[in-house]
């Protein structure tokens, strides 16, 4: 049985990480995606210079930090599976942003050896041209590669991102399933293991009219971890799967061909559920229901991939 995991926002209490974790292995989630992410907001590094983050510690006092987390997800068995690092990594012409986020991703790889976790995406960053955006996402993920090699267990993820224009959503970085295998294969001959592979963000697909199906069975083995969510292919909107119709009778998201998609490969990861609005776009009092629909969804697919 495969695991199902969702993400930390929103659910998750800091300050009790065993309550947390318990409450959500009661929800039917054997995984989490920790959002370490909302520890840096990178953006702000630009607007108001560097400010202190939980990234001025030391690995050490990093390791203190989480042992809570460590402990209670060894003690309910709900495992990190995966990360997500702060993003954007880079900034035109902010040097001294630039070094501090890489200082902080540093960190964040070694948060991950530390809890077990073998995945932390890094998004790629967007460019003026599609040539310069490929020569310097290329250059920012080799200069992670002495990096990551510092780490057991610890791969970095590449993820299908979308942009915005005037208004309008349209294609962004690796939202081709040839130029993310390339980048892959690249960085993995050149790092001399399998130090990179990819997230699958299947709401981002959607966005960008990608066949999901055809997506995964071209990442093939690379495929590392998932960001599962449904949205209306307009808007970016982060909410459980099969909410979206185009019709009466079709849903927005090929959600049959994800599943015939990691049957077909093998997926063997973490069926993991990036759904965190529903934590507001649902009253309060039905959010442990509406958990459970989640988790509940996952056991089905899971089910459906497993099959001979």
């Amino acid at each position: 049985m495969l695991k199902i995991g969702v993400q930390t926002a929103r659910w998750y209490d800091k300050a009790d990480p065993m309550g947390s974790l318990t409450y959500i292995k009661e929800c039917g989630f054997d995984a989490i995606d920790l959002n370490i992410d909302t520890s840096m907001k990178t953006a702000r590094l630009v607007e108001e210079g560097i400010f202190p983050t939980i990234f001025d510690k030391s690995v050490k006092e990093l390791q203190e930090y989480y042992a809570p987390l460590k402990e209670a997800s060894e003690k309910t068995g709900v495992a990190v599976t995966q990360m997500h690092a702060p993003f954007p990594v880079y900034y035109e012409g902010q040097d001294k942003v630039n070094a501090h986020i890489m200082m902080a991703l540093d960190k964040c790889f070694a948060v991950a050896e530390f809890l077990g976790c073998p995945a932390v995406v890094v998004h790629p960053t967007k460019a003026e041209t599609k040539e310069g955006e490929w020569e310097l996402n290329l250059k920012i993920y080799r200069s992670l590669i002495p990096v990551i090699q510092k780490y057991k267990g610890v791969k970095i993820c590449l993820e299908n991102l979308f942009l915005r224009r005037a208004g309008r959503i349209v294609e962004g970085r690796f939202t081709d399933a040839a130029d993310s295998v390339r980048m892959i294969d690249l960085l993995n001959e050149e790092a001399g293991g399998e130090y990179f592979g990819f997230c699958f963000d299947v709401g981002h697909a959607t966005l960008t009219g990608r066949n999901v199906k055809e997506f995964v069975k071209a990442m093939g083995p690379r495929l590392t971890i998932l960001h599962i969510h449904d949205n209306n292919g307009h808007e970016d909107q982060h909410l459980l799967p099969y909410s979206c119709l185009s019709n009466a009778d079709e849903h927005v998201c090929d959600w049959k061909g994800l599943v015939e998609g990691l049957r077909e490969i093998g997926y063997s990861g973490t069926l993991a559920f990036e759904t965190f609005r529903v934590m507001s776009t649902f009253p309060s009092a039905v959010r442990t229901q509406v958990l459970k629909l989640i988790a509940g969804i996952g056991r089905y697919w899971s089910e459906e991939i497993e099959k001979k």
